[in-house]
Formats: structure tokens, sequence, C-alpha cells
């Protein structure tokens, strides 16, 4: 039997209160996962202090329970941030449409849009085109739009977040853009939530946001980037985060 003197008891209460962080900390990573991918944003401090309160179950249940408190006005802004962070502009009435027949959440929208994209290659070099001037002032040289149609479909804010650590592993004396596309979790243009290896799976799997080609071998090599066209792209140091774009400031 323990008593309050015991080293055995001392033991047992740092134990118990090392788990009751670790699951608090997963918890957290759950919510900010299910956020990015139902809402395209993280939670607000009074949101996430409620979900604490309240949330139970894998990301996948979350992002289901977050589904559900899609209303008229909060699916417009869903469809509204969907939009400006696949194609990089305020988007058209048009846009915002086309993203509906994908379902109402940011994770089936983005999906929408970028497989409309993959449709039609001009449209994704305007989006390619909006990228380089954003991040780096200019037009992208004609090698560098072959570059990335050459390259699975990414929305807008992943092509703003690559050509971002392109450019810092690149200082000075930029060329051409070139290598495999990268990104950070510290990334200006993106919010992020990083993961543990094992939410980060629940998150993919909530999301339907495998890895191209073998995920063992995938997650070995960096692609650890869990949002929609990231399954081709790198993550800087191999960290595995969940991201959607990050509004202006």
């Amino acid at each position: 039997m323990f008593t309050p003197k015991s080293p055995l008891f001392a033991l047992a209460l740092v134990a118990g209160t090392i788990s009751a962080f670790a699951q608090s900390d997963v918890k957290e990573e759950r919510i900010n996962a299910a956020f990015l991918l139902a809402l395209g944003r993280r939670p607000a401090p009074s949101e996430l202090s409620q979900w604490q309160g309240q949330a139970t179950g894998d990301v996948a249940s979350l992002v289901a329970a977050l589904d559900r408190t899609l209303d008229a006005a909060t699916s417009r802004e869903v469809a509204v941030r969907a939009a400006a962070d696949a194609f990089g502009q305020e988007p058209s009435a048009a846009e915002l449409a086309g993203g509906a027949e994908g379902g109402g959440d940011y994770t089936a929208r983005m999906k929408a849009h970028l497989q409309s994209l993959a449709a039609d290659r001009a449209a994704y070099a305007q989006v390619v085109r909006r990228a380089y001037q954003l991040v780096l002032g200019r037009d992208p040289y004609e090698v560098e739009t072959k570059y990335w149609q050459d390259k699975p479909v990414v929305s807008f804010v992943l092509l703003a977040g690559c050509l971002e650590n392109w450019a810092r592993r690149n200082q000075p004396g930029l060329m051409v853009t070139a290598g495999t596309p990268t990104v950070s979790a510290h990334c200006r243009w993106l919010s992020t939530a990083t993961l543990s290896p094992a939410v980060a799976a629940e998150a993919r799997s909530a999301g339907g946001l495998q890895p191209d080609g073998n995920s063992n071998l995938a997650a070995a090599v960096g692609r650890n980037v869990v949002a929609v066209g990231g399954g081709a792209v790198a993550s800087n140091g191999g960290i595995a985060f969940v991201a959607a774009g990050r509004p202006p400031d």
C-alpha cells in the first residue's frame, strides 16, 4: 500500500501528472487539427477552452462534430477561405460555387478546387504567377512554370510556403526554382499546428490526405505536411503538421 511519504507514492503521483499533461496535449493537437481540416483555421482561445472541456474521440470524430456546426454564415466563411487559399485571390461566385460540390467543410472544398486546377492548366499557371508575385515580387520564369506544371497541383498558399522556404535556403543569388518543394511549419503564409506521429496519422485519415507513394517511405523523407495538395510536399525538418492559409495581418 502506498503512503504519502512513500517513494512509490511520489513516483506514482509524478507519473499520473505526466500522463494527465500528455493526454491534454494530445487533445489540444486533435482540436487544432480538426479546426484546420474542417474550418480552415485554428481555434480561438475561447473555442480551444470550450472544446477541451467537451471534446472526446479522435480527429475524425472532432471533424464530424465541427461539420455539424456549419450553419449558412459559417459555411460561407469556410467557402471564401478555401477559395482564397486555393486560388490566391478574392473568389468569384463561380469559384465559390465550384467548391460546394465537394461538400461543406474546408478540406472537401479545397479538394474540389485543386481538382478544377488540375483540369485547367492555364488557370493553374495564373495561381503559380500570383504566388511568385506575392513572395518574390516577380513573375515565374518559363522554366519555373514548367517545374510546377510537371508536379502534382498544390494550392496557392502551399505554393507561397514552398517559395518562401526555397528563397530562404537559396539566398543570396536566387536563380530558378528547383529541388523538392518544401514548406516550413513556421511559414508566414500558413496557419499550422504541429502534430505527434499518432495524431498526424489520425488527421490524414480524417481528411483523406495520405502522402504520395508508400506512407512509411514518405514519412522517412519528410512528406509530413497534412493538407490538401501536401502529399508531394516535404516538411522542413521532417516536422509533421496540419496546415491551412493564414489570414492577412
